[in-house]
C-alpha cells in the first residue's frame, strides 16, 4: 500500500504572517471493519472516536457512542476493537428534559437520554477522564432539535461517567429557538443549531473548545465557526466535585461572553459538516490543526454534495486557513478524529492520523447507516 499518495499545497494565516505549508496524504487504510464491529456488538458509532495513550503497553482507551450509550474499549491504534467491549452505558445523572410550564413548552431527550461522548481529555494529575458531552433537546410535539455541550466525568478509567453540567449552548437560547422559530414554522421548518462535537485543543493553559453557534436576527439566523474558553486547572478542579466551571465565547476580540446563551464573534471558515471533526497542537509546526467534513447536511440544511475529509491549521487558535481536503470520493465520510503516534493525543508531531468513518455500500445523497466501517489516513506535514 502506498504511504504517501498526494501532496497539497496551502496558506496558513496566523495573524497577519502567511506562511506556505506541504503536507502529503496516506492512501485510507481500514482500522475497523464492519464483521469485526458487528462481532464486537456496535451496531452504530454516532460521532468521533476518540483514543487516550497508555503509557505502560502502548495500547489506547478508546471511547465512543454507540447506540446513544458510551462505550470504553483497549486496543492498539491500529485495531481499536482488539479487545472485547470493557464497558458502556449511560451517563450518570443526566439532566431532566427542559420543561417551562410558564411559557407551555418542553422537550425530551430524543430516545431517552441523547447524549453523545463529544471527545475526552484525561487529567495529568490523577488519571481521571473528562468527557465532553453533545446534547439534543427534541420538543415533545414539535418537530426540530436545540443542541447544548456538557462535560462529565469519570474517575474509574472510563467504566463509567457522572454528569457535571452544561457548558455552553448557542447565541440562540432555547426559549427563542422554540417561540421564535416553532411558532411561525408549524410546517417543520426549524432552525438547525447544531454545535456539532467538542474540537478543542490547550492553548495557554486554557481549554479552546471550537464549535459551530447560531444567531437568530430579523427573519433569518445565521451559523458560524466559534470558540469559547476555560482555564483547564479550573475545569478539572470543578470536575472533581461533579460542578462546572463557566466557559466564555470569544466576542470582538474580548472572551466577556457567557458560554450559555452569550454572543460569538465568527471566525474566519466555514462550519463545514458542523464541525463534526477535532482539533489538536502540532509541535512540529508549532501551529493548531483542526479537521472536519463536508457532505451529508451543509449548515443551511439539505444534502451534502461533496464526501469529504478537510483540515485547517491556525498560529495563534483564532485565524485558520481556508479548509483544504485529504480525503475524498462519492461516499460519506463522517466524524474525523486527530490521533496522535505518540503519548499524548492533544499534541501531534510531523506524522499523525486522521480517523473517520466510511460508508461503504452508500453513494450520496442516499445514505444506508448499517453499512459502515472506520478507515484512517495518514497525514504527514512538511
Amino acid at each position: 500500500m502506498s504511504t504517501l499518495s498526494f501532496t497539497y499545497l496551502l496558506v496558513l494565516f496566523a495573524g497577519c504572517t502567511a506562511s506556505k505549508q506541504e503536507f502529503t496524504v496516506g492512501e485510507p487504510a481500514t482500522v475497523i471493519s464492519h464483521e469485526r464491529m458487528k462481532k464486537a456488538g456496535i451496531q452504530g458509532i454516532d460521532a468521533g472516536i476518540y483514543g487516550i495513550a497508555d503509557k505502560e503497553d502502548s495500547q489506547c482507551k478508546w471511547f465512543f457512542t454507540n447506540r446513544f450509550k458510551f462505550v470504553h474499549t483497549i486496543g492498539p491504534p491500529s485495531s481499536p476493537f482488539d479487545n472485547v467491549v470493557v464497558n458502556g452505558g449511560d451517563i450518570e445523572g443526566l439532566p431532566e428534559p427542559y420543561t417551562d410550564t410558564r411559557l407551555g413548552f418542553s422537550s425530551d431527550h430524543r430516545w431517552g437520554n441523547a447524549s453523545w461522548i463529544a471527545n475526552v481529555y484525561q487529567n495529568p494529575e490523577n488519571g481521571h477522564i473528562l468527557g465532553f458531552v453533545h446534547l439534543e433537546y427534541h420538543p415533545e410535539k414539535r418537530g426540530g432539535v436545540y443542541f447544548r455541550f456538557g462535560l462529565a466525568i469519570s474517575k474509574d478509567g472510563g467504566k463509567s461517567f457522572k454528569w457535571c453540567g452544561y457548558i455552553l449552548e448557542p447565541d440562540l437560547t432555547y426559549e427563542t429557538w422554540f417561540n421564535q422559530w416553532h411558532s411561525k414554522n408549524p410546517k417543520g421548518h426549524h432552525v438547525f443549531a447544531n454545535m456539532g462535537l467538542a474540537n478543542y485543543v490547550i492553548k495557554d493553559g486554557y481549554f479552546f473548545l471550537y464549535y459551530a453557534d447560531t444567531r437568530e436576527s430579523r427573519d433569518t439566523f445565521s451559523n458560524g465557526v466559534a470558540v469559547a474558553r476555560a482555564r483547564v486547572a479550573d475545569v478539572l478542579s470543578a470536575a472533581e466535585n461533579r460542578r462546572t466551571t463557566p466557559w466564555n465565547k470569544y466576542f470582538n476580540g474580548a472572551w466577556d461572553e457567557s458560554g450559555m446563551g452569550g454572543k460569538f464573534t465568527p471566525l474566519n471558515i466555514e462550519p463545514l459538516g458542523f464541525l463534526h471533526g477535532d482539533a489538536a497542537y502540532n509541535s512540529y509546526l508549532k501551529r493548531f490543526v483542526m479537521v472536519t467534513r463536508t457532505g451529508k447536511v451543509r449548515p443551511k440544511g439539505g444534502p451534502g454534495k461533496q464526501s469529504a475529509i478537510v483540515i485547517s491549521f491556525s498560529g495563534d487558535g483564532i485565524n485558520w486557513s481556508n479548509w483544504q481536503t485529504i480525503h475524498e470520493d462519492n461516499r460519506l465520510h463522517d466524524y474525523p478524529s486527530i490521533i496522535s503516534m505518540g503519548n499524548d493525543n492533544e499534541i501531534v508531531g510531523k506524522t499523525f492520523w486522521v480517523y473517520y468513518k466510511y460508508f461503504f455500500d452508500s453513494v450520496l445523497p442516499h445514505i444506508d447507516w448499517p453499512a459502515n466501517r472506520w478507515d484512517r489516513i495518514r497525514v504527514t506535514v512538511e
